[in-house]
Parts: C-alpha cells; sequence; structure tokens
C-alpha cells in the first residue's frame, strides 16, 4: 500500500510537514488532511542539517500556492531538537516512534522495522501493536549510511551504483562487522588478494 499523491501546484486547504534530520541525509514530506503526499524531498545534508532543512523550506515556500498553509510541522532524526529549536517547529519525535508510527500507518501487523542510519542501525520489534524490544548495532558505524556513501564516493560510485554492484556480485567479500577503521584495513586486504568487482 502506497500513498496518494498530489501535485503541490493544484492543492488547497492546510498542509503538514514532517522532517527527518539525519546525520548523512535530510528528508521531507508535505501531506493534505487526507495524508496524500504534496512535496517530498531526499539528499545527501552535506554535513550540515539545519542549511538543509532552510533550503528545502525556501524550495517549498517558492512553490507553495498563495491559498495554501503550512499548519503544523514535526521534525525527527539526528538533528531533531537543532531544527526544532532553530527554525521554531511545532513538535519533535524519536526516530524510533516516528518509524514505528509510519510503518503501523501502513501495516497494522507490522512487526519488524529495521532502520539502516547515517551513524547506527537499528532492530525494531512489534508485538501486540507496541514496541516490544530495540537492538542498536554494537560495533561503530561500519555498514552505516555514512561509511558506504563514503567509501561509494572514494570508488567513483554514487551510493545506489554501489549498492547494486555489491548485491550482484559474483564473489563478494565478507568484510566482518567491526568498526570502521576495522572495516577499512579488511577492504584493503580483499583488494590486496584480488578482490574485485
Amino acid at each position: 500500500m502506497s500513498a496518494a499523491k498530489i501535485k503541490l501546484e493544484n492543492i488547497k486547504g492546510e498542509l503538514f510537514l514532517g522532517v527527518d534530520a539525519g546525520s548523512t541525509a535530510a528528508k521531507a514530506v508535505l501531506i493534505n488532511q487526507d495524508k496524500a503526499i504534496a512535496y517530498s524531498y531526499y539528499n545527501s545534508n552535506n554535513g550540515n542539517p539545519l542549511q538543509s532543512v532552510i533550503e528545502i523550506l525556501k524550495d517549498i515556500y517558492e512553490r507553495l500556492p498563495q491559498s495554501v498553509q503550512i499548519v503544523g510541522a514535526c521534525v525527527t532524526g539526528y538533528g531533531e531538537a537543532l531544527i526544532k529549536a532553530a527554525l521554531n517547529f511545532d513538535c519533535g519525535e524519536v526516530e524510533t516512534i516516528a518509524h514505528y508510527k509510519v510503518a503501523y500507518h501502513f501495516n497494522p501487523k507490522v512487526s519488524f522495522i529495521l532502520d539502516i542510519g547515517g551513524q547506527d542501525m537499528k532492530c525494531i520489534y512489534v508485538k501486540n501493536g507496541l514496541i516490544d524490544k530495540i537492538i542498536l548495532n554494537e560495533a561503530c558505524s561500519s555498514g552505516c549510511d555514512s561509511f558506504m556513501q563514503n567509501f561509494a564516493q572514494s570508488l567513483n560510485y554514487t551510493t545506489h551504483d554501489f549498492a547494486e554492484l555489491a548485491l550482484f556480485a559474483k564473489k563478494p567479500v565478507d568484510l566482518g562487522s567491526r568498526c570502521v577503521v576495522f572495516m577499512n584495513s579488511k577492504i584493503k586486504q580483499a583488494q590486496k588478494e584480488g578482490a574485485g568487482a
């Protein structure tokens, strides 16, 4: 089940803004009272979550019809407190609760949510409609978005192309799951041993 979409220029009435100010990416969505998506955004925050959200807001207000008003704004993610205070958002929500609410909206029988974030990974187990257990990765950020993004760029790949290469690799290399320092050493060792795409 996916959310309905409407064109921003055709919208009337009130809108609600949601922002995820992550450690590596900024995401935003505008929905109307029927929960139809009028605007969405996803891009790297280039290490500056506040500036990224300011740019999103500028883009929204340039395109927003004059008859439309944003009546509520909520932020989640790594930059939640900063964005809420700096840009006067109405509320902030803890990431795990935000993930659960969205997953439950689309599937009330949701039992497991995996969040691969910029700095950590969270496994959220849901039982009888309530969050039962949350597990965070034990090692540091190896395997998380920021490490993958930086490593892909160092090889002149986009993250998307890098992930596709990994998924369809004929001879994948087990690099372990320890911290980034050890992961980088394992990568160099695998390259010396002839690993490639």
